[in-house]
């Protein structure tokens, strides 16, 4: 009897010619498939299986990429991991020119953060006055932007965690040979 009941309401749902769109979304119009307009938050009219509402949310997230690491101009490792708080802008394009959108802009920015690092002044990265290391991170928040923008996304903040220098490379693989020699 549950299964008939809730069989019956998902049918009322999807013949109902409303969709309520929330004040923290933007909705997204269908209509037989192809995006038409976007729509603010409201009770919206639509005409079964011919329209359909996507709804986007607006509001932002904080996502964190993984533990990277990145070998430095001078030849020191770097370990971080990055958050970001990620914004949408443009919610016809966050939905419709990219697949998972926040999954991709984290992705993105991983690799962006990861190749300007390396790229970087190692001084610039381990100034402990923290004024070129903020210069750098809003250098790098421009440049993950500029590569959002066409998937309708913004990154509002950005903040290096879990930053650790480690010991030269090349000495590690020195010192890895050595031991090997010994034994």
């Amino acid at each position: 009897m549950a299964e008939l009941l809730r069989l019956l309401m998902d049918l009322l749902t999807q013949l109902s010619p409303f969709v309520i769109v929330k004040q923290w979304h933007h909705g997204l119009y269908f209509i037989n498939g192809r995006y038409q307009w976007t729509t603010g938050p409201g009770l919206k009219l639509v005409l079964p299986y011919f329209c359909d509402v996507q709804r986007v949310s607006v509001v932002p997230e904080i996502e964190t990429t993984p533990l990277q690491t990145v070998t430095l101009r001078d030849g020191k490792t770097l370990t971080y991991s990055a958050s970001l708080t990620l914004r949408v802008i443009d919610a016809a394009k966050a939905w419709n020119n990219v697949g998972h959108y926040s999954e991709t802009a984290v992705e993105l920015s991983a690799g962006v953060i990861s190749s300007m690092l390396a790229e970087e002044d190692p001084v610039r990265i381990t100034d402990p006055s923290r004024s070129k290391r903020a210069n750098m991170l809003d250098d790098i928040r421009e440049e993950i932007n500029g590569n959002l923008s066409g998937y309708g996304l913004e990154v509002m903040a950005l903040r290096l965690n879990n930053f650790a220098l480690a010991v030269p490379t090349l000495r590690l693989l020195m010192d890895k040979s050595v031991l090997e020699a010994k034994h």
